[in-house]
């Protein structure tokens, strides 16, 4: 079947060479980064005897660098090549995930149980800065390599890759890092993650250095001459002038606003998963009856998660080849509706095959969701602070899952018991699930109010 150049359809972005010699990359890459999750709990349970409060400490060093650094790395990234800017963090890390086995096996004699905590957290720290700065980057560089009208499929295709990398990572890459045939190689089995990661981030440094593309110039202001705290001092004004920039398009534009709203309604989502879904999913009688003996098993950890990603690897070609005609908002209403029902089901469903059903389910609305958002934004912001929008998307989605992580588990443990309830987790997700219904449906009246307003100076493309 041929596809028109002008096609907006999942296959026409693959039809572009440049973007799928980039695309092939970044799947290897990412593939490599949930070998390298099943990994890093497994080298947790290795090292340390208290394991809960480990995975805490690493849930902290994951998620501080977009709180603390997500606006700088944004500017930095309008600032500089994003093809450069890519081969750099992904080499980088490429360092990084190769030193975490080695120095941790070096300094465990020494320091027991905290290697964890002095030897881990500072490089998962470090290496989620150039995570940070690599997703900026790759989401800003999508539009350099196929035509406009092809941005949709393309954003589409790359969903899909993380989705697809993400079910293979989780499922199959677990049995492949916990094999024990890595033993003949002189390997302990949670290293060979790690060792492979690196691997793979310097195949897509090979794939980006292969790509020749004519990317516009970057911002660059000059710096003037004078002492280093002077250099310094400009600098940062430079970067609060830039912060301002974006913080004034949001303000000014309502679809930009409406995607950050979109934004933390994913996050709530999000935030629903370690407190209250993944508990139900163990405590379930069903569930514990059919898979009781993978819930210890390190290569079975992310089963639920691999689900989840077959589910959104549907929802990606659903949105490549058909929701690519729609409008954004109502892909991203619609998702976010049929992605609370899934929430609300759930927290409803005690059988096993109801809760394959109602994952794979919320995976197939939850990626369009995403998907479309990328897209308006792309869309709505100007190019020169395409780094600044997608860095502060992470925060929004990182912040947001947090503060809702910490707020449904407070309620799910401490509120609902004082209260005489019972099945604290499901009652807790039963109402998170009905308050993102609400929440989206009081975002999609706002939103379509105010496109009604400026709908008759607006042209059929703002419209979308």
């Amino acid at each position: 079947m041929q596809f028109s150049k002008q096609s907006g359809h999942f296959a026409s972005a693959l039809a572009e060479p440049k973007f799928a010699l980039f695309a092939a990359g970044q799947f290897i890459s990412q593939f490599g980064d949930y070998l390298a999750q099943i990994a890093l709990i497994a080298a947790i349970g290795q090292f340390t005897s208290r394991a809960p409060l480990a995975y805490s400490q690493i849930t902290v060093a994951i998620a501080l660098p977009a709180l603390l650094f997500g606006p700088l790395i944004g500017v930095v990234v309008d600032r500089r090549s994003k093809r450069a800017g890519l081969m750099v963090a992904d080499g980088v890390r490429a360092v990084i995930v190769f030193l975490i086995p080695l120095l941790m096996k070096a300094a465990y004699p020494l320091l027991h149980a905290e290697v964890t905590l002095v030897v881990l957290f500072p490089l998962v720290f470090v290496n989620y800065i150039f995570i940070l700065y690599a997703s900026s980057a790759r989401v800003s560089f999508v539009p350099s390599l196929v035509p406009k009208e092809k941005l949709f499929a393309a954003n589409a295709v790359m969903d899909f890759i993380n989705k697809f990398a993400g079910a293979l990572g989780f499922a199959g890459g677990g049995l492949l890092v916990v094999g024990h045939f890595w033993r003949h190689l002189r390997i302990a089995p949670w290293e060979a993650g790690f060792y492979l990661d690196s691997l793979s981030f310097a195949a897509s440094v090979c794939t980006v250095a292969l790509l020749r593309v004519g990317e516009p110039p970057p911002v660059r202001r000059g710096d003037g001459e004078g002492a280093l705290g002077a250099l310094w001092r400009r600098r940062w004004a430079e970067i609060k002038a830039d912060i301002r920039e974006l913080l004034e398009h949001y303000r000014a534009n309502h679809k930009v606003r409406f995607a950050t709203y979109s934004l933390v309604l994913v996050s709530i989502f999000a935030g629903t998963l370690y407190p209250l879904i993944i508990v139900i999913a163990q405590k379930s009688l069903y569930l514990r009856a059919a898979v009781q003996p993978l819930l210890h098993d390190t290569s079975k950890v992310g089963f639920l998660g691999a689900l989840l990603g077959v589910g959104m690897m549907g929802g990606s070609l659903f949105s490549g080849f058909i929701l690519h005609r729609l409008p954004r908002r109502a892909v991203i209403v619609g998702g976010l509706l049929g992605l609370s029902a899934m929430v609300v089901l759930f927290a409803r469903s005690s059988h096993y095959w109801h809760l394959l059903l109602v994952t794979l389910g919320g995976g197939l609305f939850l990626s369009p969701v995403m998907v479309a958002q990328n897209t308006l934004l792309h869309e709505a912001v100007p190019q020169s602070l395409w780094g600044r929008a997608f860095s502060w998307r992470d925060i929004v989605l990182d912040a947001g899952f947090m503060l809702s992580a910490l707020l449904f588990g407070f309620i799910a443990q401490i509120v609902l018991p004082r209260f005489g309830t019972v099945n604290h987790e499901r009652v807790t997700l039963f109402w998170a699930g009905a308050l993102l219904a609400g929440l989206t449906v009081v975002i999609g009246l706002a939103a379509r109010t105010r496109h009604g307003a400026s709908r008759p100076a607006a042209s059929r493309e703002d419209g979308r």
